[in-house]
């Protein structure tokens, strides 16, 4: 069955993030970020861009004799809420394996079109990469991970063709791995997204990760919460076997007891599969 067999109350409903105790990991994981923000060398807020705080990234550096590989990360929220502030908590537990950890803000719907939100996604990986070195990191090691809306921004940052444009190398990415993300967007046509999002079909299609796939020698990683909907799990596992079927090194999983705002946390559980993959994604490549 595909989305088209569903009606637009039911698209609506498969859409609509309702997670009971929301608050709770919300402020969990701002109040661990304000932590680790703390007590953690790094750099804040760096501009990469024009548009004040919504082209701001931070670094969380590796202190070694050795450049360090980079986690960039960009945070969800259905394209119109969030901030990297919120999600610096998993830094901890990466630079500890030798990765650094980089969150990065975007500017957000409805001021702002996918469009422009994905242009923002791949000049603060060229920024990334222009200065790496400057922060211990190696520019060849750059990979991307993301949750939700981020999701779908890593989809399109591991996306082959645009590199160029930018001044890139065509695997300026080495890796990416998406957390409950949405990798086609023309559902959201037909649901509240798009209130803000305000796309047609051909933004919705132009900004689908499953149009434009990673080159053959990207290695993904694609997961979702076995709380999730049906739609945000279809979403994940039709993603990955697209990738799978085009030859691409991927691992697909779900995180059985996880929901759409959990799984976030495990990103900092450094004895949670989800962090065991990334770690190991990154030492393999």
């Amino acid at each position: 069955m595909t989305w088209k067999t569903l009606s637009k109350d039911e698209l609506r409903r498969e859409y609509e993030i309702v997670v009971p105790g929301v608050e709770k990991i919300n402020a969990q994981l701002q109040n661990d970020s304000a932590r680790v923000a703390a007590g953690l060398p790094g750099q804040h807020d760096l501009a990469y861009g024009e548009g004040g705080e919504r082209h701001m990234l931070d670094i969380f550096t590796v202190e070694s004799s050795a450049p360090s590989a980079m986690l960039v990360f960009v945070h969800g929220g259905y394209w119109k809420v969030n901030s990297k502030n919120a999600r610096r908590f998993p830094a901890k537990p990466f630079v500890e394996n030798n990765i650094a950890w980089a969150p990065v803000n975007y500017r957000l719907a409805p001021g702002f079109s996918m469009d422009e939100m994905v242009e923002d996604g791949r000049n603060a990986i060229a920024w990334l990469y222009r200065n790496a070195e400057n922060y211990n990191c190696d520019p060849n090691r750059i990979y991307v991970s993301g949750n939700s809306a981020g999701g779908h921004m890593v989809g399109m940052l591991c996306a082959d063709g645009w590199q160029s444009q930018y001044g890139l190398p065509k695997d300026v990415i080495k890796g990416g791995c998406a957390l409950s993300g949405l990798f086609d967007l023309e559902p959201l046509l037909y649901a509240d997204p798009n209130e803000w999002l305000k796309m047609d079909v051909e933004t919705a299609q132009r900004n689908s990760p499953i149009y434009t796939l990673p080159s053959s020698n990207t290695k993904m990683i694609i997961t979702c919460g076995g709380e999730e909907s049906d739609e945000f799990r279809r979403q994940s596992s039709d993603y990955a076997g697209l990738l799978e079927s085009s030859g691409i090194d991927v691992r697909y999983f779900e995180m059985e007891s996880d929901n759409h705002f959990s799984i976030i946390g495990k990103l900092g559980d450094s004895a949670s599969p989800l962090f065991s993959a990334i770690v190991k994604m990154i030492e393999e490549t």
